[in-house]
């Protein structure tokens, strides 16, 4: 497992399999061993929080973004 933290790449609801919740906005990191959320890096539906911290950073909780 990676300690990296993945975040989705755009606003919305990733929903997961299993009856697993839905995937944090906040982010956590990706166990690479499961081939759905491999799947989910490799197509860009969830990227590493760097990636999307600039943006972020100053409103985490989304307030002021249109």
């Amino acid at each position: 497992m990676s300690d990296d933290i993945y975040v989705p790449a755009k606003k919305g609801r990733i929903p997961m399999p299993g009856g697993q919740p839905d995937w944090p906005e906040d982010g956590r990191p990706v166990n690479f061993t499961s081939p759905f959320e491999n799947r989910l890096v490799r197509d860009g539906t969830i990227v590493p929080a760097k990636k999307t911290a600039a943006g972020k950073a100053k409103n985490p909780d989304g307030e002021g973004e249109k």
